[in-house]
């Protein structure tokens, strides 16, 4: 029954130890624990919730944008005089022999190379419909989720201390051992947050060199949203750096769009597995290859919040493997 829930409440527990020290803070100030979780919640929802929710939106409208505008490119038969503007702007031929760019342009004419642009417009065309159609049962499943997600998390930091001392009790464990497992839920949780951030900084800054080398105007907006764009799953960072290539193709700015491209494949997407470990290790005592192959393992297992979750198994069970030697081995 709580499948459908499972993803909100995950999050919401991740968020609930993120949230951890302010919400003691708080506690202490305002003297009832229901107004702290209130407090908190409405914060999380200004904050992450509604924004995260506007640039999903954008996100969405951009991918639809840009289907539509390669399906125009595609009906038009443009792509011969993109080939050839290509091969003009790039110098081509002083790579390539004439017969063999005569030969590729030859074939680009052929019926055959017009069948294959005929299937990839029914595609594009079917797929820009299930896209759009898709569009109101996305919208409606990220509402329904961010309510659930706002509630558990105000119900967790409200009574998430006598909630941890309940399953305490079933543990069969020592008390200092449940203690431990807690504590390194906590700061693995901490340190992937962490991490996170540290990854949307890098690919911020970097995205943003990328944009201005590029000669786009807006580079410091989009470096910016880019920041934000690297917190959104599955695509991250790409979701702003891919339409920024597909706009500098359309306008015929060959070579800059070549460039962007592989900066965005080589550094800002790549780095995320860089950073994120290595930001991590500081707060978990893990080999560094252990943390790459449980971040990105959680990833593939569990969508984005297996980035959390993935961390989250592979400390626990080592700390697990660390108590059964203490109390079993020795």
């Amino acid at each position: 029954m709580l499948l459908p829930f499972l993803t909100p409440i995950l999050w919401a527990l991740i968020f609930s130890f993120v949230l951890y020290p302010i919400n003691l803070k708080l506690k202490n100030y305002v003297r009832w624990r229901t107004v702290s979780a209130l407090i908190l919640t409405i914060f999380v929802l200004l904050v992450i919730v509604i924004p995260f929710g506007v640039l999903g939106a954008i996100v969405l409208n951009q991918a639809i944008e840009l289907l539509s505008r390669l399906l125009n490119v595609v009906q038009n038969h443009s792509y011969q005089e993109y080939f050839q503007e290509l091969v003009n702007r790039l110098r081509l031929e002083k790579f390539v022999e004439q017969e063999d760019l005569k030969r590729i342009l030859e074939y680009i004419e052929s019926e055959e190379f017009k069948s294959i642009v005929g299937n990839l417009i029914r595609d594009l065309t079917q797929r820009l419909l299930q896209f759009s159609t898709s569009m109101l049962t996305s919208v409606g499943s990220f509402l329904f989720k961010s309510f659930v997600f706002l509630i558990t998390l105000f119900f967790i930091l409200r009574d998430g201390e006598k909630f941890a001392k309940f399953i305490e009790r079933f543990i069969p464990m020592h008390r200092e051992d449940v203690y431990e497992v807690f504590n390194t839920v906590y700061k693995t949780v901490l340190a992937t947050a962490y991490g996170a951030i540290a990854v949307g900084i890098a690919q911020g800054i970097l995205s943003a060199i990328g944009y201005a080398i590029a000669g786009i105007k807006y580079y410091p907006l989009l470096g910016l949203i880019t920041f934000f764009a690297s917190f959104v799953p599955p695509f991250g960072a790409a979701v702003v750096w891919v339409p920024s290539v597909v706009y500098l193709f359309s306008i015929q700015k060959f070579k800059s769009a070549l460039f962007l491209l592989f900066w965005g494949v080589l550094l800002v997407s790549s780095i995320d597995n860089l950073i994120r470990p290595l930001v991590m290790k500081i707060g978990i005592n893990m080999p560094y290859i252990v943390l790459f192959f449980a971040i990105v393992g959680g990833l593939i297992s569990f969508g984005f919040v297996g980035i959390f979750l993935g961390p989250i198994i592979f400390t626990v069970v080592f700390s697990l493997f660390l108590i059964y030697e203490k109390r079993i081995l020795k």
